[in-house]
């Protein structure tokens, strides 16, 4: 089962006459008409759900038609070739998306690879990580502006940072998050169809997908990007599955007639990229029925003559 794109559609801020400090108008949403408040000089933007904090164009190249952006990272690879992969040329303005090959919104001469998820640019003499973009196999089109933006939500504990792209370069933290968290969706808006991929932060940088799913296995994709840890990152055999029962997580029963021992051995996780792992469960569950249910899995950071550290980590899915 494919992870699912987000096509966020939302209304538009109808800008009214502007004061001293900053402009009042309207957004409209699904549980009513929502007022905001823009700051003069500040990218500030308060809405229903949250706030804008800060929005600034995205440095963004496109490689064999997929896009990569400026993750903010600087490759630790060295040493390294001095010899570029592919040569890239600026054709759009900063704030665009560069939806052909080879061209890049900035000026710079070319990349090269480094893994199944990044490229590396040189920028004042920087060796700067671009992620790959996710579009969830979505066309963009009609979608013309980048931006980095960062927000928060109404009682997060953390900011939300977001790569977005959008139709019209007015878009908002808020028009993003606005019509997720309203009641439903609205039909019609000024700002038009945006994208977007979310920032994830974790200590170790990873973070748990669940691809191809069915009621006997699943595709585990585990991604690594960024991070911080002291040796290498490892996970084994060992999982195991919870479905959701009237609010609460509990235990699948396990096959009553095996007598079962986890092999140890231990799978490599690649830095700033993604490891996938098949998973199947119908020796220990049998086949799971339709529901909703969560996977965990045990990640080591394994450094030798020192204590490892270990962390569970989850990913949710549905058996359909």
């Amino acid at each position: 089962m494919k992870r699912a794109f987000i096509l966020i559609l939302v209304l538009c801020c109808s800008l009214l006459t502007a004061c001293d400090n900053a402009s009042i108008g309207i957004i409209g949403g699904a549980d009513g008409p929502t007022a905001i408040i823009v700051g003069k000089e500040t990218d500030k933007v308060k809405g229903k759900f949250g706030e804008q904090l800060e929005k600034k164009p995205v440095r963004m190249i496109n490689v064999d038609g997929e896009l990569y952006y400026d993750s903010g990272y600087v490759s630790k690879n060295t040493p390294r070739c001095g010899t570029l992969d592919g040569k890239l040329k600026r054709a759009v303005a900063g704030n665009e998306i560069p939806l052909k090959s080879g061209v890049a919104n900035f000026d710079t001469e070319g990349y090269q690879h480094a893994t199944g998820i990044t490229k590396e640019v040189n920028i004042d003499g920087d060796w700067i990580i671009f992620k790959k973009y996710d579009t969830h196999g979505r066309k963009l089109d009609n979608l013309k502006y980048c931006y980095y933006i960062k927000g928060h939500l109404n009682n997060a504990v953390k900011d939300s940072e977001i790569i977005v792209l959008s139709e019209n370069d007015r878009v908002t933290f808020n028009d993003i998050y606005d019509p997720l968290l309203s009641s439903t969706y609205p039909l019609e808006n000024g700002i038009g169809n945006t994208h977007h991929n979310p920032i994830l932060y974790d200590e170790w940088g990873i973070h748990l997908y669940a691809e191809d799913v069915t009621e006997s296995g699943m595709t585990l994709k585990i991604e690594q990007f960024g991070g911080e840890y002291s040796g290498s990152l490892q996970t084994g055999e060992w999982f195991s599955i919870e479905p959701c029962t009237d609010g609460e997580w509990k235990p699948v029963p396990t096959n009553p007639l095996i007598d079962y021992a986890w092999l140890q051995i231990a799978y490599l996780i690649k830095s700033n990229d993604i490891t996938e792992l098949d998973i199947g469960w119908k020796w220990l569950y049998g086949e799971l029925p339709p529901g909703q249910y969560r996977l965990k899995k045990e990640i080591s950071d394994y450094t030798p003559d020192k204590k490892t550290d270990k962390k569970v980590y989850e990913v949710y899915f549905t058996v359909e």
